[in-house]
């Protein structure tokens, strides 16, 4: 690891793995420690370093590239994002040092790999509705949508041309709630195709938000009419997660839902968030799935420690409430904007939020990691249903709902979209560091945006 690596860990004790029996060794645990204390994040760096110049023509340009990476002394090591002005390089430190010092350069940066959130596949988290009765008062299977009042958004509108943008591990392009509802598919750092999804965990998220609805088939997503512009991104490198904000920007979303995260903000993956919102998309990040106040990445860009603020961040960070509606274990604190479901329970009864899910097998059947999820649900006699839980299932709801009200009212920046849902959340009191400023409530959101009048008065 490099001492730059070491600079970028989080602070946590290391599991001691050896004895200390003089000075001598005493020294050298403290420089272990060191290492072992940012292990967990360390893992998470590529090797690869991201370069954001100045002006965006330098990355444009190969010979002009070539010459700066020529005379610093580091190797091109990716794609980058030229459209972004961002460069991938590998160097040693010196080399690096000598690229920071480049007067074309404004900044470099290690390059993360972010994790999607996702839960354990252990078996009290995923044991079948069936065994459980029901839900207390007779609650559909679906019963989210309910509580969070999408119903009575739908009355003023159902999303038709609203578009959210999905980073995700892909989709069932034949799934019959999804296959119409496909803006567009891009892939990035796959060859499979974009239109298969191996993990189940993208397909998912976009059921949640964007499924069929009023089809007469199985359930509906949040956004109702809306359509998806899937990004299936393999690796989760910075790098691709840039590429793939991006493209889903030049597809035209309105929200572009990003179900994963983890490690340290660079300020090139910023840069991405910025031209997102200045495009009029409002970026929504899931909180982590395990009660910590650090968000990791993307989330502490969008929400960095200044949530109490209602007209704080540049986006929106979703943490995951339960039936009860009460924060289901997983990321609290100051980054944290608002909740939406994403439980039944952290122990007991359905194990998640039912949504489409692929027709071939995925690894969390499989037995990998852990045990094998029994999470399929037979709906309507079609398998291509299961449970999964977490803040990844509820970020797609809350993107729907910025999606309606992007597309209900177009003249509405993406400041106030955000502050919008913020406000008009259920909560008792103002913010708190559990559910932010409350669970999500689509109607009184989308009923606040069609209030909103910013048309021009027409001249005489």
């Amino acid at each position: 690891m490099s001492a730059e690596a070491v600079t970028w860990s989080r602070t946590q004790p290391a599991p001691a793995r050896w004895q200390i029996r003089s000075c001598a060794a005493l020294a050298a645990a403290l420089v272990i420690s060191l290492v072992a204390a940012g292990a967990a994040d360390a893992a998470r760096l590529t090797g690869r370093h991201l370069v954001v110049f100045d002006k965006p023509a330098t990355a444009r340009s190969s010979p002009v590239l070539s010459a700066v990476l020529s005379r610093t002394g580091v190797s091109k090591a990716g794609t980058g994002v030229p459209r972004l002005g961002i460069a991938t390089v590998r160097g040693s430190a010196a080399a690096l040092g000598r690229l920071r010092d480049d007067p074309s350069v404004r900044s470099v940066s290690p390059e993360w790999q972010r994790d999607f959130r996702r839960m354990p596949n252990d078996p009290a988290l995923a044991t079948p509705e069936t065994e459980f009765g029901g839900l207390p008062g007779g609650a559909p299977i679906q019963w989210t949508l309910a509580r969070e009042r999408f119903p009575a958004a739908w009355d003023v509108t159902t999303g038709a041309g609203a578009i959210v943008g999905v980073l995700d591990s892909g989709v069932d392009g034949g799934h019959p709630q999804l296959a119409g509802k496909l803006h567009s598919i891009d892939e990035i750092g796959t060859a499979t195709g974009a239109a298969v999804d191996e993990e189940g965990h993208g397909t998912h998220v976009s059921g949640l938000a964007c499924a069929a609805a009023n089809d007469g088939v199985a359930t509906a997503g949040a956004g109702w009419d809306c359509r998806i512009a899937l990004v299936k991104i393999a690796r989760l490198f910075d790098e691709d997660i840039i590429t793939g904000i991006d493209r889903a920007v030049q597809r035209g979303s309105d929200a572009i839902n990003m179900s994963f995260g983890g490690g340290a903000s660079t300020p090139a993956l910023s840069l991405a968030i910025d031209r997102a919102v200045a495009a009029g998309a409002v970026p929504v990040a899931s909180a982590a799935n395990v009660s910590e106040v650090d968000q990791g990445a993307p989330a502490s860009l969008l929400q960095p420690g200044d949530a109490p603020n209602i007209d704080a961040g540049r986006g929106l960070v979703v943490t995951a409430a339960d039936f009860a509606d009460r924060r289901a274990g997983t990321g609290r604190g100051t980054q944290i904007s608002l909740a939406a479901y994403g439980f039944y329970s952290e122990f007991s009864g359905p194990p998640g939020l039912v949504s489409t899910y692929p027709g071939n097998a995925t690894p969390r059947e499989a037995g990998a990691p852990l045990l094998g999820c029994g999470c399929r649900r037979l709906l309507g006699g079609d398998a291509r249903y299961a449970y999964l839980q977490g803040t990844s299932m509820a970020a797609p709801q809350v993107s729907a709902l910025a999606a309606l009200l992007g597309n209900l009212n177009p003249l509405l920046s993406v400041r106030e979209k955000i502050r919008l849902i913020k406000e008009t959340a259920r909560r008792s009191g103002g913010w708190n560091a559990d559910l932010g400023w409350g669970i999500i409530d689509a109607g009184r959101a989308v009923d606040a945006a069609r209030r909103i009048d910013r048309t021009a008065p027409a001249s005489k």
